[in-house]
């Protein structure tokens, strides 16, 4: 059985949309939709709350929006509840191609579990950076998370995968938090989520802790998916700055133990970047 976790905050109508592609997926395996609303402002459309009763959706509301991993939390636990095999975290701003699923189910269990993300393309098939190939350490963040990455292309096309075949399987070291699958075991271990993001970086701590855990995460590019980048966030986008700067910091200090002067460095360049933007817009 595999268990569908997908958070909602606000975009009803992308979520409506995300259940339907699912429902219409073929798999051999039964699935269970757990849908987790993140205290959204406004209420759930009639047609919303129709479809999900009709597919027999589990509905989930938090008190008070927290996040992506605390979102995930909730749904993640009540599969394992429900003593779902396989879990699948997805955004809602994601749409199922028809085996999507059915192929990652099967990776997993040809490889015997860990975790598996998906090839990623944008509404017009073009592939989108979904994986990390190595440990994303300080030098990396420097490299490829600013304004430095302009100057070496090529490197980062490496960092990210981008430089293999997109139909390709071959091992990462982290896959994109916006749909990935894990087994049983690994989300037993995995469960809780670190909280400490609001937003962003989620992917590159569960990255250090499949790593600290001698456990696997792969890329299948055979499973597809349409993701519609930043659909939420793009909203906001002075929140998504701070959501960005307040994960890095958190990333760098606990997971890899940045000095305090790195970290002013850091800082101090993504609020000078967040005001920049500010005035652009």
């Amino acid at each position: 059985m595999i268990g569908i976790v997908i958070l909602n905050y606000e975009t009803w109508d992308a979520t409506l949309k995300c259940i339907k592609s699912i429902v219409k997926t073929e798999t051999t395996e039964k699935i269970c939709l757990y849908l987790v609303d993140n205290a959204s402002t406004s209420s759930m459309p009639e047609e919303l709350k129709k479809y999900i009763t009709e597919h027999n959706v589990t509905y989930i509301t938090s008190k008070e929006n927290r996040g992506y991993a605390a979102g995930n939390n909730l749904g993640i636990q009540k599969a394992l509840e429900d003593q779902c095999e396989y879990i699948l975290i997805s955004n809602n701003d994601i749409l199922y191609r028809k085996d999507s699923i059915e192929a990652m189910c099967t990776f997993m269990k040809e490889h015997q579990g860990g975790i598996v993300g998906p090839q990623v393309v944008d509404p017009n098939g073009k592939r989108q950076p979904s994986v990390g190939m190595i440990k994303t350490g300080i030098k990396e963040i420097f490299r490829f998370y600013t304004i430095l990455k302009c100057f070496q292309r090529k490197a980062m096309m490496k960092y990210q995968g981008m430089d293999l075949r997109e139909d390709g399987q071959y091992k990462v070291f982290h896959v994109s938090g916006c749909c990935f699958m894990m087994d049983r075991k690994t989300a037993e271990f995995l469960y809780p989520l670190d909280e400490n993001t609001f937003l962003y970086d989620e992917e590159l701590i569960i990255g250090i802790r499949m790593e600290q855990a001698n456990k696997q995460t792969w890329y299948d590019g055979k499973a597809v998916v349409e993701h519609h980048h930043g659909y939420t966030t793009q909203k906001n986008s002075v929140f998504m700055q701070k959501c960005i700067r307040d994960s890095e910091q958190y990333y760098c200090r606990e997971y890899l133990r940045t000095s305090k002067l790195v970290l002013k460095v850091l800082d101090v360049y993504r609020k000078g970047l967040a005001r920049v933007r500010g005035m652009k817009n």
